[in-house]
């Protein structure tokens, strides 16, 4: 967790930098969830998917994984970093959540997209 934190903390530094970043719509339409689950003995959810990068730059990805439970209570987050993206090409996150939970959980994501350097 240490190491994917320290990676969005410079991912926000270059996009703050180079001033060349898309979040909201345009770049949560890169990412899909094709997973979200708690952990079968009550331990932190998960949340996995997909990125296409519809931009036309490679570009740096940073998601961040809100959990809810069936009742809709905000039950942890979860942050994936992916390095880069080359323009028109895919890859796979995974985020690991940060408080324990059990039970069905909905997964929703907000999106940094920043131009590679």
């Amino acid at each position: 967790m240490r190491k994917v934190t320290l990676f969005v903390a410079s991912a926000l530094a270059v996009s703050l930098i180079t001033g060349c970043s898309s979040s909201g719509s345009k770049a949560s339409k890169d990412v899909t969830i094709t997973s979200c689950a708690a952990s079968p003995t009550g331990g932190h959810p998960t949340a996995s998917g997909q990125i296409l990068n519809h931009s036309t730059k490679a570009s740096l990805y940073a998601i961040h994984v809100k959990f809810t439970d069936a009742s809709g209570n905000h039950v942890g987050d979860g942050v994936a970093a992916v390095a880069k993206v080359e323009a028109g090409q895919t890859a796979t996150w995974h985020a690991d959540g940060t408080v324990d939970a059990k039970g069905t959980l909905k997964c929703t994501s907000s999106v940094t997209r920043t131009v590679s350097p």
